[in-house]
C-alpha cells in the first residue's frame, strides 16, 4: 500500500489543540501510505503542541465559513432522491416538536457535504471527473465530513472511503433535537463504518433498525506507553485524577460534589483539561472543598499526561460523564495501572470493570460514589495492587496502539 495516498479528513489535527488521539493512530498507519494529506478546519493556535507528524504527510486547510456561504445554491438538492428519503426518515421516526429543527440540520448537512466534496475533488489528481483508485479516503468524525466521503464514493464506486463513529455522531439522544441526518445514506455509501465500541456499532442498528454487519465494524482505539506502571503505594497521600474537557456533558461539578463528601485527609484532585466552564468549576471547588489540594492543568498533552502518571502515583482515575464514546483518557489511566471510577455510559462498559476499576450508573447518587472511593482507598494493599495490575494488563490485551491500529491497517486495506 505504501504506493498509495490516504486523505484524511478532521477538524484539528495536527494544528491545534483538539484531537491529540490521532498522534498514536498516524504512528501506526502512516507507514502504510506513500503519502497523507490532511484536510483539516482548524486555525492553528500558535500553542507548542508537540504533535507527531509523519514525513510523508502534508497538511491543508479548509474554511468552515466557506462550506457555509451561498446556501440558496443548495436549496434544489432537497428535491433529489437522497434527501426526499431523509426527509421521509425524519417524518416517520421524530416527533412532529423536532421536525423544523430537524429539516434546518439536514439542509446545512447536505450544503456542507457537497462543498466539502468539491474542495476534496481539487486535491484528487486526475481531475473532477475521475478520482484515481489509489486513493483511500478516511473521515475521523461520521459527520457532513463522512457524508461527503459517501457522496464521493456514490460517483466513484470504485473507491474507498471510510469513516469513524465516536460518540455524539452516533447517539441520536445525545443531540438536540435526536437525530442524525443521512445516516442510512452515509453508512451504505461508504466502504465500511469504522466504530470505535460495540455500542455504537448497536445505536447505528438500532437507529436504522437494521443489521449493519457488512458495513459497520468495531475498531477500537488505543494507546501507546511503554512507561513502568506504579503499582506499589509508598506515601499516605491520596491522588484523584481526572481528564476531560471543562463542558456540561462531562460533569465535572459530580466529580466535585463526591469529592467534598470523603472525610480523608492528605487528598489532591488533579484535571487534566479546559473548557468554557473552567471559570465556574475552580469557584466551586474553592468553596467545597478546602479540606482537598485542587488543580486544574489546564489543556495537557497525551505525552504529558503519561509522563505524570509515570512520575506520580496516582490513586484513581474518575469520569462522572454524562455521554460518552471510549475515553482515551480512560485507556491511557488503565495504561499507567490506575484503576478507573467511571459511569456506565456509551462504551464505557468495554474498558471499565469492578475488576480493573468501578463502574457506577449515570443516575448513581453522589453519596454512593463518595462511599465507593472511601471503600477503595481504606481496602488493603493487596487487593490495591491486585486492581492496579489488572488495569494496565487490561489496557495491554485490549487498548495497547500498536495491536488495534495494525488491525486498523488491515480494515482499510
Amino acid at each position: 500500500m505504501q504506493n498509495k495516498t490516504l486523505i484524511f479528513l478532521c477538524d484539528n489535527y495536527p494544528i491545534a489543540a483538539r484531537e491529540f488521539f490521532v498522534d498514536d493512530e498516524m504512528k501506526v498507519i502512516a507507514p502504510y501510505f506513500g503519502k497523507i494529506l490532511v484536510l483539516t478546519s482548524a486555525k492553528p493556535d500558535g500553542a507548542e503542541l508537540n504533535r507527531y507528524v509523519p514525513e510523508n504527510m502534508e497538511v491543508k486547510q479548509f474554511s468552515r465559513t466557506e462550506l457555509e456561504t451561498q446556501k440558496w445554491k443548495s436549496i434544489w438538492r432537497l428535491f433529489t432522491p437522497m434527501a426526499l428519503a431523509e426527509i421521509c426518515f425524519v417524518v416517520k421516526t421524530l416527533p412532529i416538536k423536532y421536525w423544523l429543527q430537524a429539516f434546518k440540520i439536514l439542509f446545512v448537512e447536505v450544503h456542507r457535504a457537497f462543498n466539502l466534496k468539491k474542495i476534496i475533488k481539487t486535491y484528487c489528481r486526475d481531475g473532477v471527473q475521475h478520482v484515481p483508485t489509489d486513493y483511500i479516503f478516511y473521515s475521523y468524525w461520521h459527520d457532513y465530513k463522512a457524508m461527503a466521503l459517501a457522496l464521493l464514493r456514490k460517483e466513484n464506486p470504485n473507491i474507498k472511503c471510510f469513516a469513524r463513529a465516536h460518540r455524539w455522531d452516533v447517539f441520536a439522544e445525545e443531540n438536540n433535537p435526536p437525530y442524525l441526518p443521512f445516516k442510512k445514506f452515509v453508512i451504505e455509501n461508504l466502504t465500511k463504518t469504522i466504530s470505535i465500541s460495540d455500542a455504537g456499532k448497536k445505536a447505528f442498528e438500532t437507529y436504522l433498525n437494521k443489521d449493519l454487519t457488512e458495513k459497520v465494524v468495531v475498531s477500537r482505539l488505543g494507546k501507546f506507553n511503554d512507561r513502568t506502571p506504579l503499582l506499589h503505594k509508598t506515601n499516605d497521600d491520596f491522588v484523584i485524577c481526572s481528564c476531560s474537557n471543562l463542558i456540561p456533558v462531562k460533569r465535572v461539578d459530580k466529580i466535585i460534589e463526591v469529592l467534598s463528601l470523603l472525610q480523608i485527609k492528605n487528598i489532591k484532585w488533579i484535571h487534566f483539561g479546559d473548557g468554557q466552564l473552567r471559570k465556574d468549576l475552580q469557584n466551586k471547588a474553592t468553596q467545597v472543598l478546602p479540606h482537598i489540594q485542587v488543580e486544574f492543568k489546564g489543556m495537557v498533552s497525551n505525552e504529558k499526561i503519561l509522563d505524570f502518571y509515570a512520575k506520580q502515583y496516582v490513586d484513581l482515575f474518575i469520569n462522572l460523564s454524562d455521554s460518552e464514546g471510549i475515553p482515551v483518557s480512560i485507556m491511557e489511566a488503565l495504561s499507567a495501572g490506575i484503576p478507573v471510577l467511571a459511569t456506565n455510559v456509551g462504551g464505557t462498559g468495554e474498558c471499565v470493570s469492578q475488576e480493573n476499576g468501578f463502574l457506577v450508573e449515570k443516575i448513581t447518587p453522589v453519596e454512593e460514589i463518595a462511599s465507593v472511593v472511601y471503600n477503595y482507598f481504606v481496602s488493603n494493599a493487596e487487593c490495591i495492587i491486585r486492581k492496579r495490575t489488572i488495569a494496565y494488563e487490561f489496557w495491554k490485551g485490549n487498548y495497547e496502539a500498536g495491536k488495534n491500529y495494525t488491525s486498523l491497517g488491515d480494515v482499510v486495506r
